[in-house]
């Protein structure tokens, strides 16, 4: 499965009525639509200064794991809805010691494609290709410069030469398993922006399939606090521009901020509710904090369908089909500021 061939089509569909009929037909259906984004443990080995993870009380208050139990009720009651398993979204997943056999009872139950975001700095190649055995098809890397002085410096205790090593041994792994896709995520802020043009030469020999850059955000109380978006405008025409035009030359697909995207994201303008509910409804975020069973769903006791029925799923869509169309005739516009990256 080609997840970004789907999110390309997605992307292209620019009514959220469409959007909302689309996932409504799919979950009446009961095929597989749903994004889980799991975190099986809630720690990072790193304090990467645009994280929360940066931040010592932060720190203290994000704690918690799934034991063997929780991630057999899971599996039981969402993977077969599942068409997308994202392991890794706010912590380090290769900290967690079943990694493997969450991804494998992953492709056991089914899911077309399943992936990790990591810093990559505990990997090495044998770790990768146990993972790849048992059924990763996608390994994403953080990565916030390009440079060992900025990657150090804007990823505390993280070591640039452990880096240089991943990319070593993922080399290693697509010569043997062409079909593993490898992404890289780019945290562009004013710090590492004029280091995007390193891309090309940093990964001769083993070019990524996907690079993301992501404008920087606030996440609350982190370490790095400029969070302008000013210089990444300024330079959008000589950084970013001539890399994306270098990787569709190179067959990369390339996800990236519009210019109008950057100023949605500094503008005072509120979100369209209606986008921000087509932007939930695909996506399920599951992780270990305290009361984790309370908060969403409760695999012991519920499937993703019993779930759905609590929340009157169908209902709410249903409801926000009519809405989205009234605010479109009052509007005439859906505003948004989430992240509607252009993918190339």
């Amino acid at each position: 499965m080609n997840i970004y061939h789907l999110l390309k089509i997605y992307q292209r569909i620019k009514s959220p009525r469409i959007k909302l009929l689309g996932i409504l037909l799919l979950h009446v259906t009961k095929r597989r639509y749903v994004s889980l984004y799991i975190d099986p443990v809630m720690a990072c080995n790193l304090q990467c200064q645009m994280c929360y993870f940066s931040n010592e009380d932060e720190r203290k208050r994000l704690y918690g794991k799934f034991s063997d139990e929780d991630i057999d009720a899971i599996a039981r009651a969402i993977f077969h809805r599942v068409i997308r398993l994202q392991i890794g979204c706010g912590a380090e997943p290769t900290i967690y010691n079943h990694l493997e056999e969450l991804v494998r009872k992953g492709k056991l139950a089914g899911i077309p494609y399943i992936s990790i975001t990591t810093n990559g700095n505990l990997l090495n190649e044998e770790k990768l290709q146990r993972l790849v055995e048992a059924g990763l098809n996608e390994i994403t890397v953080s990565a916030h410069g390009f440079t060992k002085y900025t990657y150090e410096s804007l990823m505390k205790h993280g070591s640039f030469e452990k880096f240089l090593q991943l990319i070593e041994a993922l080399k290693a792994i697509r010569r043997q398993t062409p079909d593993l896709k490898f992404r890289v995520n780019y945290t562009v802020n004013e710090d590492n922006i004029e280091e995007l043009p390193i891309f090309s030469k940093l990964f001769k020999g083993i070019m990524p399939n996907i690079l993301q850059i992501r404008p920087i955000q606030d996440l609350g109380e982190t370490a790095y606090s400029n969070f302008s978006l000013k210089k990444i405008r300024e330079k959008y025409d000589q950084c970013i521009i001539p890399l994306v035009r270098y990787c569709e030359q190179n067959n990369v697909t390339c996800i990236y901020p519009t210019q109008e995207n950057l100023q949605e994201l500094a503008s005072e303008k509120g979100e369209s509710p209606h986008n921000d509910i087509i932007n939930y409804l695909p996506y399920f975020n599951l992780s270990p904090f305290e009361g984790w069973r309370n908060d969403k769903i409760d695999p012991y006791t519920e499937t993703f369908e019993a779930y759905c029925k609590r929340t009157h799923r169908v209902r709410f869509i249903i409801k926000n089909l009519f809405a989205c169309q009234r605010n479109k005739e009052q509007t005439g516009e859906d505003r948004t500021k989430a992240l509607n990256y252009n993918i190339r």
